[in-house]
């Protein structure tokens, strides 16, 4: 064979090695890779995440103020049960009675969702004042009524604070108890309203705690450390 067929010969065994070579690349099974595949990167990592409950808004009015002009009312009666007291009431506020005629509750004009009240009740319970305080804290969380409660810690003395959603209004609500002779809690003082309204309801407990007195005639209870203040 001469050269050019020699040539010719190897330049066919050339082109079909490289086109046998084309073919299984195009028709074998995928390479099976060993390593751990790793998720793509996010471009915003994922973070966990609670919607915060909607409210409805709250009642339009002004803040409440810390200051007014006030009148005294009855709650409950001399001389029966746990008798009463007289406690000084904003004007114009609207009153519910409770049906036990020992607590009433009073609200801002035409009584608006969402806006403010107070309410008082007549007690008799054996308790100090941290007690009482320690005793309702504790009873909050397992009020059903409520969501989103914060109580914040902390709290002693006589008084108690918390923030909770409530017939879908965020709520904050300052409790304060009080005792007349010490001898005993006398009166739970309960003033609810907007978060604006924190400084009106603060004033509007200390008004009622410090100016609530008993319906004379009374006699003091056995061990009082204090007389009643009268009226005038």
């Amino acid at each position: 064979m001469g050269a050019r067929g020699l040539g010719l010969l190897l330049l066919l065994a050339v082109l079909g090695g490289a086109a046998g070579w084309a073919w299984a690349e195009s028709s074998s099974e995928p390479t099976i890779s060993r390593v751990a595949p790793s998720a793509p990167a996010a471009a915003d990592p994922a973070v966990p995440y609670t919607p915060p409950e909607v409210t409805k808004p709250d009642a339009d009015l002004p803040p409440l103020p810390v200051s007014y002009a006030a009148h005294d009312e009855k709650l409950g009666a001399a001389g029966e049960g746990q008798g009463g007291v007289v406690v000084p009431i904003p004007n114009g506020w609207d009153r519910f009675n409770f049906a036990d005629g020992v607590q009433a509750r009073w609200t801002a004009p035409g009584n608006p969702p969402g806006s403010y009240s107070i309410r008082v009740q007549i007690v008799d319970l054996p308790r100090t004042l941290e007690q009482m305080v320690a005793a309702r804290a504790a009873e909050l969380p397992f009020d059903n009524r409520i969501a989103d409660l914060n109580i914040p810690p902390g709290q002693t003395g006589d008084t108690l604070r918390a923030t909770f959603i409530m017939d879908g209004y965020r709520r904050l609500q300052i409790i304060r108890w009080l005792s007349f002779d010490g001898n005993g809690i006398d009166l739970e003082i309960s003033a609810t309203g907007r978060l604006i309204d924190e400084r009106g309801l603060e004033a509007l407990v200390s008004k009622v705690a410090t100016e609530a007195f008993r319906q004379f005639p009374h006699e003091p209870r056995e061990g009082s450390l204090a007389t009643p203040r009268p009226p005038g």
